[in-house]
């Protein structure tokens, strides 16, 4: 079985968007379930602008996805690209 290769731009991608703590504890809350922003809010007891631009950085590169149900925004995660950065990070170890 071949292992699907990363890209430059995909490993730049994913691993920003793991580089940051919030954005690490926003990955661990959804590992759970799915969350809405004013869910993640509370959990992480920060800004709502801050949060904001967590998750953007998380869905341009595609590690979370979001689906809009009237006016909340309820964030997910995206396995295809963790497993992207398991699969690159277990052929350095």
């Amino acid at each position: 079985m071949t292992r699907p290769t990363l890209s430059d731009a995909d490993r730049t991608d994913i691993f920003r968007g793991l580089a940051h703590p919030i954005r690490r504890k926003v990955l661990a809350m959804l590992g759970k379930n799915e969350h809405s922003a004013t869910e993640l809010l509370v959990g992480l007891k920060i800004s709502q602008p801050a949060l904001s631009i967590h998750l953007r950085v998380l869905r341009d590169c595609g590690l979370v996805k979001h689906r809009v149900q009237g006016n909340r925004r309820f964030y997910s995660l995206n396995p295809q690209a963790l497993r992207k950065a398991q699969q690159w990070l277990g052929k350095i170890l």
